[in-house]
C-alpha cells in the first residue's frame, strides 16, 4: 500500500469514526435518560455500554490522527503502532464492559422490579438501528484496521445488547417474567468476551512482531524463490507495523550472472510481495550463491 494510498484510507476511515461519533452521542443521551425514565437497569447497562462505544470511537479517532503524522528523525515510522496500543485498550475495555453486563446480569436474576416497558422497547429499538447503521458503515473497514475493527466489535456487541433491551421489554408485556432480560444480557457477556479475546490476540501479535495473520511466511517465501536468478532465500523476517503495513527483510542468494543488473533483480523481487501480498516496505541483501557452497534454507 502506497503512501497516497494509506492516506486516503485513512481519510474513510476518519469520515465513518466522525459520523459514527455523532450518532453514538445522541443515542447515548436518549438511553441514559430513557433509562431513568423507564427505570429500566436493561437500558440502563445499554447505555453504559454505548458510552463504551463512545470512548473506544475516540480513542479510534485519536489514534488515526497519530497515525497519519510525517516521520521524524525521532521516529522513522512514524506514529502507526499508536494504532496497535488503541486496539489492545480497547479490547480490555471490552473484556472489563463484558464482566460488568455478566455481574449486572446475574443480579437482576434475583430483582423484581418491573420497568416501563414501553420507553424501554422504543429506546431499544433506537439504539439497535443506530448500531446497525454505524456497524454497517464500519464493516468494510474494520477488514484492513484492526483499531477500526475494535470499534466494530464494540458497536456490534452493542447492537447485540440493544436487541436483548428490546427482546426483554416484549417478554416482559406479554408474559411478566423479567428472569428473561438478564439471561440475554449473560449471553451477550460470553459473545462480547469471545470477540475480545480474537481482537486482544491480533493486537499482541503486531506487538510482539509476529506475521501479519493474513499472510503466510512460506508463501511469501516461495515467491522470492520463484523469481528468475534466486537460489535461496536465507534469514526471512516478516511483520506487521500495523494492521495495513507489513514490513519484510531477508538475505537473497542469486546466481551470479543475476547480479549483472541488481536494480532489475530487485524490481522483480519486490514487484509479486507488493502484487499478491501488499508487502510494500522490504529490505532485501543479495548475495552471491555457488554451486560448490549450497546455501541453507
Amino acid at each position: 500500500m502506497t503512501r497516497a494510498h494509506h492516506h486516503s484510507e485513512s481519510g474513510r476511515s476518519k469520515s465513518a469514526l466522525l459520523f459514527a461519533v455523532g450518532l453514538t452521542a445522541v443515542t447515548l443521551v436518549a438511553e441514559g435518560l430513557g433509562g431513568l425514565y423507564s427505570h429500566s437497569l436493561a437500558l440502563l447497562s445499554d447505555a453504559g455500554h454505548v458510552f463504551m462505544d463512545l470512548t473506544a470511537l475516540l480513542f479510534a479517532l485519536f489514534a488515526l490522527s497519530l497515525s497519519t503524522r510525517p516521520t521524524s528523525d525521532r521516529r522513522t515510522f512514524g506514529l502507526h503502532r499508536i494504532e496497535v496500543f488503541a486496539a489492545l485498550t480497547n479490547g480490555f475495555l471490552v473484556i472489563l464492559l463484558a464482566f460488568w453486563i455478566f455481574w449486572e446480569s446475574v443480579e437482576r436474576l434475583s430483582s423484581a422490579v418491573v420497568p416501563r416497558v414501553v420507553p424501554m422497547a422504543t429506546l431499544g429499538f433506537l439504539g439497535l438501528l443506530v448500531n446497525i447503521v454505524v456497524a454497517w458503515r464500519l464493516h468494510h473497514l474494520s477488514r484492513r484496521d484492526i483499531n477500526i475493527r475494535a470499534v466494530f466489535l464494540h458497536v456490534a456487541s452493542d447492537a447485540m445488547a440493544s436487541l436483548g433491551v428490546v427482546i426483554g421489554a416484549v417478554v416482559i408485556s406479554q408474559t411478566g417474567w423479567t428472569f428473561v432480560d438478564p439471561l440475554v444480557g449473560i449471553g451477550i457477556a460470553l459473545i462480547i468476551l469471545a470477540n475480545a479475546a480474537g481482537l486482544l490476540r491480533d493486537a499482541f501479535n503486531l506487538l510482539l512482531e509476529g506475521v501479519p495473520k493474513h499472510l503466510n511466511l512460506q508463501e511469501v517465501k516461495a515467491a522470492i524463490r520463484a523469481v528468475p536468478g534466486v537460489a535461496s532465500v536465507e534469514d526471512l523476517h516478516l511483520w506487521g507495523l500495523c494492521s495495513h503495513l507489513s514490513s519484510l527483510s531477508a538475505h537473497v542468494k542469486v546466481h551470479p550472472h543475476a547480479l549483472k543488473d541488481p536494480n532489475a533483480l530487485l524490481n522483480a523481487i519486490n514487484s509479486p510481495l507488493r502484487e499478491q501480498f501488499h508487502i510494500t516496505h522490504t529490505t532485501l541483501q543479495l548475495e552471491p550463491h555457488f554451486s560448490d557452497t549450497p546455501a541453507k534454507e
